[in-house]
């Protein structure tokens, strides 16, 4: 299950952990399998994703292998009831992902990835456990907490903890009304969240789309956005039965002269796009299309002999402008760089950049501790979790790659009864389930929260970004080599440098170390820790450009981030998965 990020008002100040402990026996039962789909022809044929979903889930496909189950369409109640907000993608029978419909949602296009079962899955093995049957997905908040409701719009099962301890989940009856109660309880800190993701989003995701929609072919662009793309890439753009046709153009013809000139301009950029007909006024072939999950859609070549049509023109600009029914047209604006030099640094298919990773080394041994409840039903907070993570991480690695770490991190967990003292023979557990070493778990965060000086407020175990650093004197006493440290982001400045922080967490995880990343999920005052141990991204350029004394005119190029982190939760039943996060913190204890 997943950790909630649903703001209590009496929690934000104290920056409280975002995420309760569930019972641990569920675990097995949650991820044990998944609902049996057969991949047919029939089953996809009603599925309508949306364009902007289907370009992602296309960039995915070259990452993750084939879409192997229908999509599943998660919705938002906090939008129109008929949009389908996410699509829920399988691929290769391994992954999933989910992807943004569109900009309305104001979220990252690629919300979450994992490995199966998906979140929608989980909440069909819920729901069937209690007798009941999910019929419509949805997404509860930006941290990527779901719910589904039932055909009664009765809401069934949920990912959220928080939910899940208001109510009485005992037997065939579960009160489910509990849940729906506290949901409308958060309505307006729901909206919070939403309205704050989408401020974030919209400085990078879908900014750079560059669609210009004109009422008629007649019109004139003032103003628009310049993709830029590189020799040899693909561009891909939907057609349907309200597309009567593509046409190539030039956003430079304003600045040429004359007829002819503007004719032998416009012939050299069809001659490097394939499907691109000369005596067809410089159309597309759209008998050429394409079917992916029911839409239909073109994919125009870029010609590497681009150097030989311009004879060395560093940049090529054009347009490709589709004519609809309506009488519509929409206009996407590219420039292209042709600069043979520049090609051979970037080895890219399309105008996103190829993924870069950065990652812990043995990442599989890498454990999986979540909060237990202590004095007055209290969770022992999600700041401990976190470093009792990492360092159990360091000392499993100490035993397991001695070779190459040597034994000085093996006075981290210990044989004794809370972990500390005793024999450093004992390897710190995988799971805080451990039969070997459950028990000694628990008290083992229980005495990094008391280091940490954690305490509960409303059922909560806050962590402020200032105390974390404590944990500083607990890692130099037992860290027996190299030069233990912590290195933290917790500026108050810094609480609004969200992208300087992720540049500092990919240093890190470039340089090896796992990262306590602080993210807030919406609200700079309430935290939540998880632990970051691979970090991706990707990116794409793109600017402005306008119309001045009829001719046209851009500004700088602007890169345009996408990044993702593949975060260890530290909650029961929450597993791993590379998620779009804004970062307030983030902290490391190198050696």
């Amino acid at each position: 299950m997943h950790p909630v990020t649903l703001l209590l008002t009496a929690a934000v100040l104290a920056g409280a952990c975002a995420d309760l402990t569930v019972d641990e026996s569920s675990q097995a039962d949650l991820l044990g399998g998944m609902k049996d789909k057969t991949d047919t022809e029939d089953e996809f044929k009603d599925v309508r994703i949306s364009w902007e979903a289907a370009e992602e889930v296309l960039e995915l496909v070259d990452e993750l292998g084939n879409v192997t189950n229908v999509p599943a369409a998660i919705y938002r109640d906090d939008l129109a009831s008929d949009y389908v907000a996410y699509w829920l993608v399988e691929f290769n029978s391994s992954q999933y992902a989910v992807v943004s419909a569109g900009a309305q949602t104001g979220d990252h296009k690629m919300s979450t990835q994992g490995s199966l079962p998906s979140p929608v899955s989980e909440l069909d093995v819920t729901a069937e456990g209690y007798g009941k049957k999910c019929f419509r997905y949805l997404m509860l908040s930006p941290g990527g907490e779901m719910m589904c409701r039932d055909k009664i719009g009765k809401i069934v099962a949920t990912t959220a903890e928080e939910i899940l301890q208001t109510g009485n989940y005992s037997g065939e009856d579960p009160r489910f009304e509990h849940a729906h109660e506290y949901i409308e309880q958060q309505r307006s800190e729901l909206a919070a969240l939403w309205a704050a993701r989408a401020a974030e989003v919209a400085k990078t995701s879908f900014k750079a789309d560059g669609h210009v929609v004109l009422p008629t072919d007649t019109n004139d662009v003032s103003s628009y956005t310049e993709i830029y793309i590189r020799l040899g890439g693909v561009i891909r753009m939907p057609v349907d039965e309200n597309t009567v046709s593509v046409k190539v153009g030039s956003s430079a013809q304003r600045n040429i002269q004359t007829a002819s000139d503007l004719r032998q301009y416009q012939t050299a950029v069809c001659r490097m796009l394939s499907l691109c007909n000369i005596d067809d006024d410089f159309n597309i072939d759209l008998s050429q299309k394409k079917t992916f999950l029911q839409l239909n859609y073109i994919e125009i070549a870029l010609s590497k002999d681009v150097p030989v049509l311009f004879k060395g023109t560093q940049s090529v600009e054009f347009e490709l402008r589709k004519k609809l029914t309506t009488g519509e047209v929409i206009v996407k604006h590219f420039s292209l760089d042709t600069a043979p030099s520049r090609q051979k640094r970037y080895k890219e298919y399309k105008s996103y950049s190829s993924w870069k990773y950065c990652s812990i080394r043995y990442e599989s041994l890498f454990p999986f501790y979540w909060q237990h409840n202590i004095k007055k039903n209290c969770p022992v907070g999600c700041g401990p979790v976190a470093w009792a993570m990492i360092f159990g991480y360091y000392d499993r690695r100490s035993h397991d790659k001695t070779s190459t770490y040597g034994s000085g991190s093996q006075d981290l967990y210990r044989s004794g009864s809370d972990g500390t003292t005793g024999s450093k023979s004992c390897r710190a557990p995988n799971s805080s389930s451990s039969s070997s070493g459950g028990s000694r778990m628990k008290k083992y965060l229980e005495k990094i929260a008391k280091k940490l000086g954690t305490w509960c407020i409303f059922k909560n175990g806050a962590t402020p970004p200032h105390k974390m650093k404590k944990i500083k004197g607990f890692f130099k006493s037992r860290q027996k080599t190299g030069s233990p440290t912590v290195h933290q982001t917790n500026n108050l400045w810094k609480i609004a440098a969200r992208n300087s922080i992720a540049k500092q967490t990919r240093k890190w995880l470039c340089k090896g170390w796992p990262v306590v990343v602080g993210t807030t999920e919406g609200s700079v005052y309430k935290w939540h820790y998880p632990v970051a141990t691979k970090y991706k991204s990707r990116h794409r350029k793109w600017r402005r450009c306008f119309r001045f004394w009829g001719k046209n005119r851009c500004f700088k190029w602007h890169t345009q981030w996408h990044i993702l982190m593949y975060t260890h939760q530290g909650s029961a039943n929450t597993k791993t998965k590379w998620r779009g996060m804004s970062l307030h913190y983030a902290a490391i204890a190198p050696y």
